[in-house]
């Protein structure tokens, strides 16, 4: 039911129950009727937000809860909801417990906030939003309740009725000398007595007087009253009020104190004098009213100037600006501002105060033990000015480990005096599939110097085997990160990187390191202090397969200078013995390169060879040394500390299967007393050196019959057969005498055994296709098509020149805007922009690599006809075509049927002949064989001048360029330059 329609239909009701004799019955449907409203009703007023009604409101509620009792007429109860006072919107905003809640509603962080002493939130006075809703009329109001203490005075209308003997009503005024005056009784004086009073004084009066008369006596009409405000109230001046007006309902609906007045000290003057003082505080805090009187008439409100204040702020309930009644402590101030929050630090807290000479100071609870500065803190006494903030505990955790990465549930677990790896990851079931069991790294803050660190730690381990030594035990705010074996660790670690990178100084490096190559993670991670390379091969995922796992090159910073040295390891000899001297000790700030079998080793070493040539002073030489020739692995390599032939050969990855075994050549560069400079060569057994590569890799790897007796041993130590390398020295490897490497051909087509074919060096096409079994009945030699690698990318770099050069043109005619500007303006510069348009056009060509070859004087076996093959080589020997192609400009460009008495003229005959844009007399025929003959007929050739056409010839006619557009002749132009490209090889 709408609500306007629910407050008529009660109004209605009500004035049913007024007029009618039976009340019984009115007051039963009147219960009824307020049930089946009241869910209305109730829903109604659930949806505006409740505040502080107005006076008039509150005595007409007060008025009905009354009305039963017979004291008074009836009044409707108000069914309109409470409104919010207008320019109050209806949401408000986040309490400061919400706030905090929001705040640590995200997931746990060791990370520690700075706890600043500035205070957020803006303080306002305490109390004065009370007045916020100033009322739009101050009149009166009609019809109130009358409580049985009310004191009736001049103005009030007294209702008497007499029933039963006689039956009769007086409605009496209380005059002005505070008199009824009673119809045939006369004046009865009422003035200053209580309702109560009052009731009994005329209940009794009438009975005496009339015998057998029942009488009730009730309040009609109250006075009203006027009042006055003055002091910092908001609107002074005179009021009317209703009698029974309070001194807080005055200041409620007159629009209150102004921030300049006191709401701890409102004065109420009656008669010139002071009858009372009321603290609203009282009210606002406690919900105390016993101060609160009933106005009268003529009565001054007076709000003096407000009194001494204190400012409270931070992590209270309530921070506000709070006046003061003198003799305050901490605890009382605290108590008024609600309290403090759970975040609350009162030791970490303090008081700003004023003193007497004008300056300030700052009074802190932080001496002596905990439970003695809380006491002390809380006895304090609060002066005029002072400041308290009230300050935020440390926002970090205590008492707590950090579990992160790949992991079902991560977040923070407690930690317990002697907690350890294993009780935090039992076992497999708290990882995800695919984490990391052979590595889990422990970020860890050092207590005394709060510097991070990290730990180093086997998950397997410390699980297989509780409270041992691998089972690394924890300390509180450790953050253990296990890892997934496919994600980069690099990126995981970047901000473990970053705090230690930012702990660096000059003369102490960052405790990070860096691997580069053929470890599975590459890039900078942490260092655990004393960590040795299995360890950080361990971290980086270990070795992809096919690591190199003789040779692998560390790069050490030196500080302060920043140049670096270089030196090597062997990562399977540190695999075969993790307590050897292989499994090198790892510094802050090295780089580690492993090496795949197949990487271009130079190529990944590059920057730190540069890094060796730059360091080079005056008169030093680079600390480089460089393999060449037939190693596996050429090129330049940083010197190590006694590095010999042998260990350079070694970090090439040994000999080539070219290589020759017998000799090799050590080039020195060698000073002289004058200053200059002379190459020296020193020739070195390659056999030897491989032997002691192979003798330092069984070593490192413990094999067995290996001693360090061995003679190997004491030829490794030898400068003549395995001299310690200089800076800038080379080892140069050469290549076997008549080395001859595998080479194939490939035959097809009408080829007896076409396939492919094994061939020696220096060996003849000739003898390919004997052992072949020769060509078939039906093989057309003439058309043979022979292609060769070598030929192709010879063709392939004439074409891209002329594609380079066509480009160059381009960029000349269209952006030398300053150059022939007369010409480019002209209409010829018309068709120069064709052909401009016409090579962007054309696509980059690709060569076929084919030959021209004459099969029948190869054949012969002759030596000045043979062919010497190469490796890649192809030969398809096509069956004999019946047909000769026309195209061009014909009429009818198509095939005709081969006849040996046909020459070029007479197949363009047969095609309709040549169009009036074609030029007969530059006709030209490319032959089966590859050929290009010429219409013109001016070649030596009898053949050629004969015209003659043999079968699977292609005739071609050109346009004629003077019939042509730009267009047209910038794309034929284009065409021919590509095609003579194409066509340009080797005839044979």
């Amino acid at each position: 039911m709408p609500y306007r329609q629910r407050h008529l239909t009660h109004r209605a009701a009500l004035g049913l129950c007024t007029a009618s004799a039976r009340l019984v019955i009115c007051t039963a449907g009147l219960i009824l009727l307020g049930l089946a409203l009241w869910p209305h009703s109730a829903q109604a007023r659930d949806a505006v937000l409740p505040y502080v009604e107005s006076l008039q409101l509150t005595q007409q509620r007060a008025y009905v809860k009354a009305a039963p009792s017979g004291q008074d007429e009836a009044l409707i109860e108000p069914d309109t909801a409470m409104q919010a006072p207008q320019g109050f919107p209806l949401e408000e905003e986040p309490s400061r417990l919400e706030i905090r809640a929001d705040e640590k509603t995200g997931p746990l962080s060791l990370e520690e906030t700075q706890q600043s002493q500035v205070l957020a939130e803006e303080l306002s006075q305490f109390g004065y939003d009370i007045f916020r809703s100033a009322p739009s009329t101050f009149a009166p109001v009609e019809g109130i309740p009358v409580p049985q203490n009310y004191r009736i005075g001049p103005g009030d209308s007294i209702v008497v009725q007499l029933y039963g003997k006689r039956n009769v009503e007086y409605r009496l005024v209380v005059t002005r000398d505070g008199n009824i005056l009673v119809p045939e009784y006369g004046p009865v004086k009422i003035s200053g007595l209580t309702f109560d009073e009052a009731e009994q004084l005329l209940t009794d009066g009438f009975e005496r007087r009339v015998i057998g008369a029942k009488v009730v006596v009730t309040m009609g009409n109250l006075r009203t009253i006027q009042i006055r405000l003055a002091g910092d109230v908001k609107f002074p001046g005179v009021y009317k009020l209703g009698g029974l007006s309070t001194l807080i309902d005055a200041l409620l609906t007159t629009g209150g104190v102004r921030p300049t007045g006191s709401l701890r000290n409102i004065e109420l003057i009656r008669g010139g004098k002071k009858i009372a003082t009321l603290d609203l505080y009282d009210l606002l805090l406690g919900g105390h009213s016993e101060e609160d009187i009933y106005l009268s008439h003529a009565d001054t409100i007076f709000v003096p100037s407000i009194g001494s204040i204190a400012y409270v702020g931070g992590e209270v309930q309530r921070p506000a600006i709070y006046e003061l009644k003198g003799g305050e402590t901490v605890q009382q101030l605290i108590t008024m501002a609600g309290g403090l929050l759970s975040t609350a630090s009162l030791e970490h807290s303090h008081i700003e105060r004023i003193q007497n000479k004008g300056t300030r100071t700052l009074i802190d609870f932080s001496q002596g033990s905990t439970s003695d500065r809380q006491q002390e803190a809380l006895a304090t006494s609060i002066r005029n000015g002072d400041f308290l903030r009230v300050l935020p505990l440390e926002d970090e955790l205590e008492d707590v480990v950090m579990l992160s990465g790949h992991v079902k549930r991560p977040g923070g677990y407690q930690f317990r005096s002697g907690m350890r790896l294993s009780e935090l990851l039992p076992n497999a079931d708290a990882l995800l599939p695919g984490a990391d069991l052979d590595f889990v790294l422990i970020k860890r803050e050092q207590s005394a110097t709060l510097r991070t660190e990290v730990i180093y730690a086997n998950l397997m381990e410390a699980m297989s085997a509780p409270r041992s030594e691998r089972d690394i035990a924890l300390s509180p705010r450790d953050q253990v990160i296990v890892f997934d074996l496919s994600s980069a660790r690099a990126e995981d670690l970047q901000d473990i990187t970053s705090e230690l990178e930012i702990q660096a100084t000059t003369f102490r490096p960052a405790s990070t390191v860096e691997l580069q190559g053929a470890s599975r993670f590459n890039g900078k991670l942490p260092l655990q202090e004393g960590s040795r390379l299995l360890d950080v091969i361990r971290l980086a995922g270990g070795t992809t397969p096919g690591t190199e796992l003789n040779y692998g090159v560390r790069i050490r910073t030196l500080h302060p200078s920043g140049d670096i040295t270089a030196d090597s390891f062997n990562p399977a000899g540190a695999m075969a013995d993790p307590s050897s001297p292989y499994n090198i000790v790892i510094t802050p700030g090295d780089r580690l390169y492993l090496f795949d079998e197949q990487q271009n080793r130079s190529e990944l070493l590059q920057p730190e060879l540069d890094k060796l040539r730059m360091q080079s002073n005056f008169g030093a030489q680079e600390a480089i040394v460089t393999a060449l020739g037939e190693v596996n692995h050429s090129g330049d390599y940083p010197l190590a500390p006694g590095m010999r032939a042998s260990d350079l050969l070694c970090a090439a990855r040994g000999l080539s299967r070219k290589a020759y075994g017998l000799g090799a050549s050590l080039s020195r560069v060698e000073g002289s007393a004058g200053g200059s400079n002379t190459v020296v060569h020193i020739p070195l057994d390659s056999g030897e050196l491989i032997a002691l590569c192979q003798f330092q890799i069984q070593l490192a790897r413990g094999s067995a019959g290996v001693a360090q007796d061995n003679p190997l041993a004491q030829q490794y130590a030898n400068e003549s057969v395995n001299p310690t390398l200089q800076p800038m020295d080379q080892l140069t490897f050469t290549e076997k005498a008549g080395w001859v490497e595998q080479a194939v051909v490939t035959l097809s087509g009408e080829v007896t055994r076409p396939g492919v074919y094994a061939i020696n060096r220096g060996e003849s096409l000739c003898t390919v296709l004997d052992r072949a079994g020769g060509l078939t009945t039906d093989a057309y030699q003439f058309g043979a098509y022979f292609t060769r690698e070598s030929v192709r990318e010879m063709q392939q770099g004439t074409i891209d020149e002329l594609h380079d050069q066509l480009d160059d043109l381009m960029i000349e005619l269209s952006l030398s805007h300053s150059f022939n500007n007369e010409e480019k303006s002209a209409p010829e510069w018309a068709g120069k922009q064709d052909y401009l348009k016409a090579i962007r056009q054309l696509e980059r060509a690709e060569a076929n690599g084919r030959m021209v070859v004459d099969l029948d004087r190869v054949l012969k076996c002759k030596s000045q006809n043979a062919l010497v093959l190469e490796d890649g080589d192809a030969l398809n020997v096509p069956s004999r075509p019946d047909y000769v192609q026309v195209s061009g400009q014909v009429y009818v460009p198509t095939s005709h049927l081969y006849a040996n008495d046909r020459n070029i003229e007479d197949y363009v005959e047969l095609s309709g002949g040549s169009t009036v844009l074609g030029r007969l007399k530059d006709t030209y025929v490319i032959q089966a064989n590859g050929e290009v003959l010429n219409y013109k007929g001016s070649r030596t050739s009898s053949r050629i001048a004969r015209k003659t056409v043999m079968p699977g010839a292609k005739i071609y006619v050109p346009l004629n360029v003077d019939r042509m557009n730009t267009t047209e002749k910038a794309q034929s132009w284009v065409s021919s330059l590509i095609q003579s490209a194409i066509l340009a090889g080797i005839v044979l």
